[in-house]
């Protein structure tokens, strides 16, 4: 553990508790606390070595929770929208992971420093006209030290009604698709974004919230979270699980 994720995992530490009481007060996630549970299938994206060992890792079904940041009760007020992915080994979709699952978290936000900003410019009246990032570097085995994000195919700005009634809307037509690329960061690997897999988001899916607990640091397909802002999550994640436990 390098020096940024020892001090990482100190403020999250003082953090936690702000989050364990957030969380017993609401009854719910101190953050994204509102979303929708989606079923999705993963399908690879033709590519070359060494993506393709990467690709063809991430294949198969994935649970996917798409939410809001901050408001709840339907509000598509200025937020930041969430986009939480368990690429799963086992097809019988269930709220609780199973060995060998990979969770990995996104938001409409590039870094911290520009949370401000993403308020003003995730687009909140649709999941599927935004891109979802990871915030911080990962390890991905087979390629090293990489960025993460999901990109929206945007197909259909016409849609209308709330989002989730737009995203139900795109599930029927077929367009309700995420691709999932990659940044490399290492020497000798192309230092652009590559897509590895296409998330078809097939049906939604309703799971008990309380087992439902995404671990960024569930790491079964060889992508584990580096760095500072990650380990910040690991006490924070943990003290508003244990609030929501409570009740």
């Amino acid at each position: 553990m390098g020096l940024g994720e020892i001090v990482g995992r100190a403020v999250g530490t003082l953090w936690g508790p702000q989050f364990r009481a957030t969380s017993e007060r609401r009854h719910a996630r101190a953050l994204h606390a509102e979303g929708i549970c989606l079923q999705a299938e993963v399908v690879p994206v033709q590519t070359d070595p060494p993506f393709t060992d990467v690709a063809e890792r991430l294949a198969g079904s994935a649970l996917v929770r798409l939410s809001t940041a901050t408001w709840r009760g339907g509000r598509e007020w200025p937020d930041i929208l969430g986009a939480s992915v368990r690429f799963r080994r086992d097809t019988h979709l269930s709220a609780e992971a199973a060995p060998g699952d990979q969770d990995v978290l996104f938001a409409t936000l590039r870094h911290v420093v520009t949370l401000a900003p993403a308020f003003l410019s995730t687009h909140v009246h649709d999941w599927l006209d935004n891109d979802y990032y990871g915030l911080a570097p990962f390890t991905v085995r087979g390629l090293g030290k990489a960025k993460l994000r999901l990109t929206s195919l945007r197909a259909d700005s016409q849609r209308h009604g709330s989002r989730v009634e737009r995203l139900r809307d795109a599930m029927y037509a077929g367009q309700a698709v995420l691709t999932f690329e990659v940044l490399p960061r290492e020497r000798g690997l192309p230092h652009t974004w590559t897509p590895l897999a296409e998330l078809f988001l097939r049906d939604e899916v309703v799971l008990d919230p309380e087992r439902l607990r995404f671990d960024p640091f569930r790491d079964g397909l060889g992508i584990i979270p580096r760095g500072f802002l990650h380990a910040i999550r690991l006490p924070v994640y943990q003290q508003s699980q244990e609030g929501r436990s409570v009740h």
